[in-house]
């Protein structure tokens, strides 16, 4: 049997894209080709065995995959904007053809419920990583920023005067946005906190480097995610990695505008991950705060451990199987 790597669309700007497939890449005994998630239906070789998971999908035109690929379905999202297509009656066939079908957010698991699929709560491919493959002595004991309230600005929340005087003449309601994001910061963390911390961003264009490189990029993100002290993001694909690691993690919900956004975070932000919402910055005292920070740093909730084995053992179980 050969076995296929998920690979993604040449603009893919989100190393979340590619964190999912290295989520799925210790369960094969081989990669024996990559698979672009938007041809799918295309693909003509020899049959392949593929852990389909992940985002669907930019191109849903191009979806159900092709009859040559054997997939397991699992931590599958529909996209709100897609699921017109992605719940075709094409493709609902597709769905029953590999039911159960493992979801990664309830949203997509009622949809396809509603259709007569036979569907489940999966949690997501990425509570499978295994901290032993990122361990490394470059990245020990860091306080990680990632992305953290990204939507509100896109920057580093200790932003120089001079970049300040740029943004005001580039758009007042950016640079409005930004000082909002520090003030809520800066209610939160205290000062030394911030000081010591590093910031990374998740999302980074990607369209230069090769397939080989994009993973080379997600690995070492990954890395900084395994070996850090504590880790604080807005961002659900740092998050998820950071409780299969082990990583203490907070996350801090910024109640996107964008309901597919909320929707898909939910699943996780209510239950899984220590999350402090706006409201709550807003609202509590900055005494109040930092104790709830203190309190996060120390460990995370482990309501996620049931679904990794869950998902460790389905896999398993379908790269080893004979179909």
């Amino acid at each position: 049997m050969k076995f296929g790597l998920l690979i993604y669309w040449d603009k893919v700007r989100n190393i979340g894209e590619y964190i999912q497939s290295l989520a799925s890449l210790p369960f094969l005994p081989q990669v024996d080709q990559f698979l672009n998630k938007e041809t799918l239906s295309s693909f003509n070789g020899e049959e392949h065995k593929l852990v389909l998971n992940g985002w669907f999908m930019h191109y849903p035109q191009n979806w159900p995959p092709s009859n040559n690929i054997n997939s397991l379905i699992v931590s599958f999202h529909i996209s709100p904007k897609t699921k017109d297509l992605l719940l075709s009656n094409k493709a609902i066939e597709y769905y029953k053809l590999h039911e159960p079908v493992g979801c990664r957010d309830h949203d997509t698991l009622e949809l396809l419920k509603a259709k007569g699929v036979n569907a489940y709560f999966s949690g997501c491919m990425t509570l499978t990583l295994d901290k032993n493959l990122y361990t490394d002595e470059n990245y020990q004991n860091e306080i990680i920023f990632s992305d953290v309230l990204y939507s509100m600005a896109r920057y580093n929340p200790n932003i120089t005067v001079k970049t300040l005087v740029r943004s005001i003449l580039r758009t007042p309601k950016v640079i409005y946005q930004a000082w909002s994001k520090k003030q809520l910061i800066n209610k939160l963390f205290p000062e030394d906190v911030r000081k010591k911390a590093k910031y990374i961003i998740q999302e980074r264009s990607l369209k230069k480097f090769t397939h080989d490189e994009r993973f080379d990029i997600a690995t070492d993100f990954l890395k900084q995610l395994a070996n850090a002290k504590l880790v604080v993001t807005s961002r659900l694909h740092t998050a998820l990695p950071c409780l299969a690691f082990g990583t203490p993690v907070i996350f801090i919900d910024g109640k996107l505008s964008r309901k597919f956004d909320s929707s898909r975070l939910s699943s996780y932000t209510e239950t899984m991950l220590n999350t402090i919402s706006i409201n709550e910055i807003q609202q509590k005292s900055t005494e109040e705060l930092h104790k709830m920070v203190k309190e996060y740093a120390q460990g995370n909730p482990e309501k996620h451990l049931k679904y990794r084995k869950d998902l460790i053992e389905r896999v398993n179980e379908f790269i080893g199987g004979d179909s």
